[in-house]
């Protein structure tokens, strides 16, 4: 009886570290996402993508918003009054001091 408690034990403590693998393997992937994102990650990474529902649904999100935001491009300049009104409320504020023109 003893040596199936002392299995159980192991199977029990087996499944909560694969847990803590795969969680840090999850941070590990996430910490690279930039890299992985631009340049589709290593070997390694692609498995995990294949493996991973978690982390292939969070970089087909990330994707799908990048390609979103490239449709919002391309936005307007702000009309010059616009900064010249942030300059002067900056200047009003003492933020910003005015620029003196100098003599030579």
């Amino acid at each position: 009886m003893e040596i199936v408690q002392d299995t159980a034990a192991a199977n029990d403590a087996a499944i909560r570290n694969s847990g803590r693998d795969k969680q840090m393997k999850c941070a590990e992937f996430q910490r690279d996402l930039p890299l992985i994102i631009d340049s589709g990650g290593s070997a390694e990474q692609e498995e995990h993508l294949r493996t991973c529902d978690v982390c292939r649904d969070l970089v087909s999100d990330l994707r799908y918003i990048a390609e979103q935001a490239k449709l919002m491009i391309p936005m307007l300049e702000p009309s010059p009054k616009v900064w010249e009104g942030i300059e002067e409320k900056l200047k009003r504020e003492g933020l910003v001091k005015p620029v003196q023109a100098r003599h030579s």
